[in-house]
């Protein structure tokens, strides 16, 4: 009875119909037999001795917290080149946008202290992973699948609205925003630029609006990366689905995944938005 770890991974891989484990996403802490999970956004080492003292079979994380996911997380930065080059972006200058990410990532996964939270796993003894680019990916279909879908002449607010339909944003706290441009601006081409590590901040963002992309999807931006983006194009747009509900999107459909495959989950930190 239950699912291991391993078969868990594999389980994801099965929703969007992929081979290989992404750099992101890692089993910490193996198990066996798993019939209970404690799924969050962000399962860290106080979730994990929460998962343990209440008897969860696995503390299932969606952000990378160790070595392997957190220094290796520049090899899933590729998919933002991937996704400039199909919308006409050159791909020299798609490597350029994402050129300084790159190196802010890779130093920063330098930095930071890869094995706190699965030493406490593995202290405790407490199956523990990860799975982070295959539910974003289920999430990218879904935007995609939006904008394949609007009329052409839309606006960016029947956009917005057609996105607020799905019940993970429809019921956030956040609202899908637009962040650079106005809701009455014709939609135009969309760019849906998610499940690729994290956002391209302005530096994607203009490579696609230099590249005849009229609007952008991004799940979050920063601050200081929408304004620079408002300075420069007043015709353009980025429209911003809200990080926590946009990740809620994949991660309920790999939890309903294992609960029809008997595992009974219980969503916290951010999961489960927008489920029944």
């Amino acid at each position: 009875m239950g699912l291991s770890t391993q078969e868990i991974m594999q389980l994801s891989l099965d929703l969007v119909d992929w081979g290989a484990v992404p750099a992101d996403s890692q089993i910490y802490v193996p198990g066996e037999r798993i019939e209970s999970a404690l799924v969050g956004i962000d399962l860290e080492s106080p979730e994990v001795q929460l998962a343990e003292r209440e008897g969860y079979d696995l503390a299932l994380a969606h952000h990378p917290v160790g070595e392997g996911a957190r220094l290796e997380f520049t090899d899933v930065l590729d998919r933002q080149i991937e996704f400039m080059t199909v919308h006409g972006v050159p791909e020299s200058e798609a490597e350029a946008a994402i050129a300084d990410l790159r190196e802010d990532v890779e130093l920063g996964a330098h930095s930071s202290n890869y094995r706190h939270d699965p030493s406490v796993a593995e202290l405790l003894e407490q199956p523990y992973m990860n799975i982070h680019l295959a539910p974003d990916e289920i999430g990218r279909r879904r935007f995609v699948e939006i904008a394949e879908d609007m009329d052409d002449g839309s606006s960016v607010g029947e956009f917005v609205d057609a996105l607020a339909g799905i019940p993970e944003l429809g019921e956030a706290a956040t609202d899908v925003e637009v962040r650079v441009g106005e809701e009455g601006n014709d939609l135009g081409e969309v760019a849906v630029h998610h499940a690729a590590g994290t956002n391209g901040g302005a530096d994607v963002a203009r490579a696609y609006f230099e590249n005849e992309i009229d609007t952008v999807l991004y799940i979050h931006v920063g601050a200081g990366d929408a304004r620079e983006l408002r300075g420069e194009f007043e015709d353009k747009n980025l429209v911003v689905t809200g990080h926590i509900a946009s990740d809620a999107i994949g991660l309920n459909v790999l939890i309903d995944a294992l609960e029809e495959r008997g595992v009974d989950c219980t969503p916290i930190s951010g999961c489960g938005i927008g489920r029944p």
